[in-house]
């Protein structure tokens, strides 16, 4: 394995009511930066406001440079409310001959647990190279909601799919059986990017990815038909089911602001459906 130059640990729990981080440990240029309360508007006049911890995670270096290796690992305890995020762009910068960036993230949710892990792009430079991989561990009533956005470089000094590779691994496990594997590879070098049936016209893809065993036709329903109403942005959506208690929204687009409206809209509308709450205010 390579050397770790970037970690994060974070655990947890609910306390007196209120999610609460109870532990945490990190190695520059990662670092948890703050944590918030953040509040959401309960659709029911009968229930309490929905509580959540926000989370803000920093990196303080340019970026992942030849030969780094990031880990991140979150732990959630039962009915603990999380919401994740970080405050730029996960930048790779060029790779040398031979070598390359790496990440390995791993969430575990305890039962009835919500994590909603909500990152800014990731933007590739020309003649990176980046291996990416996630393990989730979700218990029963426990739900993660997941985006990425993926950009193909930095397009105003025409970087358009220069990156040297980028692979991405995601294995999502529910009460200990594997409900769901991705295994991304994409080397523009070889590969005919803009043929029918692959990115074509479009150079910004993102997905906004739901576990939860809450999860039927229903909510697959409400995010496409809301979907429809998408208005200011050029994209293509897809959405589906998974095998298992899943469900994946896929956008492209040709700007990367354009991809995360509709990604923000698609997941305002999965919360609303499955948990019955809106974002009410951010608390910092």
């Amino acid at each position: 394995m390579p050397k770790v130059t970037g970690e994060i640990q974070a655990e947890f729990a609910v306390r007196s009511g209120l999610t609460q981080l109870v532990r945490k440990y990190h190695t520059s240029p990662l670092k948890i930066a703050k944590t918030f309360r953040y509040d959401n508007e309960t659709l029911s006049m009968d229930a309490p406001p929905a509580e959540q911890l926000g989370v803000y995670m920093m990196d303080c270096s340019p970026g992942l440079m030849s030969g780094d290796h990031y880990e991140i690992t979150m732990r959630l305890g039962e009915g603990a409310r999380v919401y994740l995020t970080n405050q730029s762009f996960t930048k790779v910068h060029p790779s040398e001959a031979g070598s390359g960036s790496t990440q390995r993230q791993s969430l575990k949710l305890g039962a009835y647990a919500l994590l909603e892990y909500m990152p800014e792009p990731l933007m590739l430079y020309k003649d990176a190279s980046l291996a990416a991989e996630m393990d989730v561990q979700l218990s029963p009533g426990s739900a993660l909601i997941f985006s990425d956005v993926l950009c193909p470089g930095r397009t105003q000094r025409g970087e358009i799919f220069h990156y040297t590779r980028y692979t991405n691994r995601l294995k999502v496990w529910h009460n200990n059986e594997l409900i769901f594997y991705q295994n991304q590879k994409i080397e523009p070098a070889s590969m005919q990017l803009s043929a029918p049936g692959c990115w074509e016209q479009e150079t910004h893809l993102g997905n906004l990815y739901v576990f939860s065993d809450r999860l039927n036709q229903r909510e697959l329903e409400a995010v496409l038909a809301i979907m429809d109403t998408l208005e200011d942005v050029r994209v293509r959506v897809g959405a589906s089911l998974t095998y298992k208690h899943g469900l994946i929204v896929s956008v492209m687009g040709r700007h990367a602001w354009e991809v995360q409206k509709a990604l923000s809209i698609g997941w305002k509308e999965l919360r609303r459906s499955l948990f019955g709450f809106m974002p009410l205010m951010i608390n910092k």
